[in-house]
């Protein structure tokens, strides 16, 4: 097989998530202070009642590392996500042994071939710890909505959004941000915080800005 750099495939496995999985927003090697994701992808799982969303991280391999260890890395990221997948760039297909693993450890498998994937294996559901997940789609841009739990875009450097200023939000017709410094304070009396900056952010959408808020003035 032609020896390929394993970013060079982050493109064909981004494309996959895109037109299989149906995921509206995808990215590459993104992630946390604890690890980062070759490649994640996010969809609307709610249906009409609900801004459900789930998150699939890929770890993408270009055939050389051994099968249980790169499995094993694929695992880990079920910390931050719903689906979790090790996408292989090989000739041949998934050994007996190798499913087995897949299967025993609980990831999905992807066959990468031809510029081409493959799925083999479907993933598990799992469910991820909610303040990792939260963050690794802040790091998308994506944001929760207080008021309808559906997740929007924040724009570039929170550029969609107004900074505590509701009257900008509607005239402006952007979402909004704002810090909740009641829970800033418990968390410093507390010891959890040791800084006196307000990391507390929430988040509510254009649509509940416009739709709801703007007509209770």
């Amino acid at each position: 097989m032609k020896k390929v750099k394993e970013s060079s495939l982050y493109p064909i496995v981004e494309k996959w998530l895109r037109k299989y999985h149906l995921c509206f927003k995808t990215g590459r090697n993104k992630g946390l202070k604890y690890s980062r994701c070759d490649v994640i992808g996010v969809k609307d799982v709610g249906g009409d009642l609900s801004g459900e969303v789930e998150t699939i991280i890929v770890e993408v391999k270009k055939g050389s590392q051994p099968f249980a260890t790169a499995s094993g890395q694929a695992l880990g990221y079920k910390v931050y996500a719903n689906k979790v997948y090790l996408a292989d760039h090989r000739d041949k297909p998934f050994s007996d042994d190798e499913i087995a693993i897949a299967s025993h450890l609980g990831i999905g498998l992807v066959q990468i071939q031809n510029g081409v994937c493959k799925e083999v294996l479907s993933s598990p559901y799992y469910k991820p710890i909610p303040k990792l997940n939260l963050l690794l789609l802040e790091n998308l841009a994506l944001g929760k909505c207080q008021l309808c739990d559906s997740f929007f875009e924040l724009g570039e450097n929170l550029s969609s959004l107004s900074r505590e200023n509701l009257k900008n939000a509607i005239n402006d017709k952007k979402g909004l941000i704002f810090w909740n410094r009641e829970v800033a304070e418990r968390k410093k009396q507390v010891g959890i915080r040791k800084t006196e900056s307000i990391y507390e952010r929430r988040y509510i959408c254009r649509d509940c800005i416009e739709y709801f808020i703007s007509q209770l003035k």
